[in-house]
């Protein structure tokens, strides 16, 4: 399992972080995933034998969010 932390500027409000976090968690290979609204950050942990951070990366810009990498973590 690995863990990615993303800053997600895009993100506005408690309505838009119920549908990526739907979105997020039904994409193959993600385990759980959180958003910190009042840092603007979504913390993800996946299974990088079924996906990987640039699909993750991906799929969050093909539903109009600008995310980037913060950190990976352990």
């Amino acid at each position: 399992m690995k863990r990615l932390a993303l800053r997600v500027d895009t993100l506005a409000c408690e309505a838009d972080e119920t549908t990526v976090l739907d979105d997020l968690l039904a994409h193959d290979g993600v385990i759980a995933a959180e958003i910190d609204l009042e840092r603007e950050t979504l913390s993800l942990a996946y299974d990088e034998h079924k996906t990987t951070k640039s699909a993750l990366l991906d799929h969050l810009r093909f539903f109009g969010l600008v995310a980037t990498p913060v950190r990976t973590l352990a």
